[in-house]
């Protein structure tokens, strides 16, 4: 296991599996080795059970024709084929190890304080990277020795890497982090300063921890440069943590929001933001039958906002929500007919 200092080829990678064509399977970047000024790139992979998608992961890193690349994996004890993939792989590989953790937040921090590059980004096991985006960050930075965070576009792609759309990045303001994230982790690279300065992922999040942690260093009045030619990929498919464990998100992204409108310290716009935010957030909790975490969160919101941000829609919503998932599907399946009739 090695940092890399010479850009990899798809004749220096084991060999695809079968039937795996395109990009990085069968088809490569150009290989930058005479360019000067490459500030060394890490990326960080935590990974857990992702055998279907983590060798994709692999190569759209091993791939990018960079010739300072440092490649972390943090493996939360797969049981699964990933450690023969990882074992497959091991020679490009600057670090990897597989132990229990205490979840993809204590992975990340382990993998962070293992880098040693100047830019470093993070790349979850089941999403990817496309061309030139390590060659895009390093001459944004290069172009911007005062940034600090560099970031770029992401697209949704299918199980099978298909794209699907774009997702709608934005402009780095806390605002655009409530109650969705304007930026995302897939096409983001830090700078070492952020980790030397000790900011870190918090660990007690499950789902929100990119989401908090790139709205704590924009609070904090970081510099974030856009780079178009840095672009992600971002799999949708029925295992993400996205798909399972939305009540988790709904929950932490309530909690974040009532965290930033409590802050007096902070902007009017900013705390407006966070306000309005609470109100969707706790809507769409309604709209989408979590109605105990509904419940939860209009009780928080009178106790941050006091009773009259309890309006009439509020009230009956609540009332509804009392007869339960089950009452609550018929009156909407009867709603629906009544209008179609």
């Amino acid at each position: 296991m090695a940092i890399l200092s010479t850009a990899l080829t798809l004749k220096d990678l084991p060999p695809p599996p079968s039937g795996k064509v395109g990009w990085p399977w069968t088809e490569e970047t150009k290989r930058y080795n005479t360019l000067p000024n490459y500030p060394r790139i890490s990326v960080v992979t935590p990974s857990y059970n992702q055998d279907a998608f983590i060798e994709e992961t692999i190569r759209s890193v091993l791939l990018q024709g960079y010739p300072n690349l440092e490649y972390i994996i943090i493996d939360g004890g797969s049981s699964d084929d990933t450690l023969a993939i990882l074992r497959k792989y091991e020679p490009f590989l600057a670090n990897w190890i597989s132990e229990r953790d205490r979840g993809q937040s204590d992975a990340l921090n382990k993998g962070f304080r293992r880098a040693t590059g100047k830019l470093i980004g993070w790349q979850n096991s089941d999403d990817s990277y496309q061309p030139n985006s390590f060659l895009s960050a390093a001459n944004c930075l290069n172009q911007n020795p005062d940034a600090d965070v560099v970031y770029g576009n992401i697209n949704f792609v299918d199980e099978q890497g298909q794209i699907i759309e774009p997702y709608p990045i934005t402009e780095a303001k806390p605002e655009n982090m409530m109650p969705y994230s304007g930026i995302c982790n897939h096409s983001v690279f830090y700078t070492n300063r952020i980790f030397e300065e000790n900011n870190y992922i918090d660990d007690t999040l499950k789902h929100c921890m990119d989401q908090e942690f790139i709205l704590r260093l924009l609070i904090k009045n970081y510099k974030f440069v856009f780079e178009s030619g840095i672009t992600a990929n971002w799999r949708i498919h029925n295992s993400t943590k996205s798909a399972q464990q939305m009540d988790i998100w709904a929950e932490e992204a309530f909690a974040l929001c009532k965290s930033v409108y409590r802050d007096r310290t902070l902007s009017a716009t900013v705390r407006e933001k966070a306000k309005e935010s609470l109100y969707g957030l706790c809507l769409d909790n309604f709209g989408k039958l979590r109605l105990n975490l509904f419940r939860k969160t209009v009780r928080e919101m009178v106790d941050t906002l006091g009773w009259k941000s309890l309006n009439t829609e509020f009230a009956l919503k609540y009332i509804v929500s009392l007869f339960g998932v089950q009452t609550l599907t018929r009156l909407k399946r009867t709603k629906r007919q009544f209008i179609n009739n």
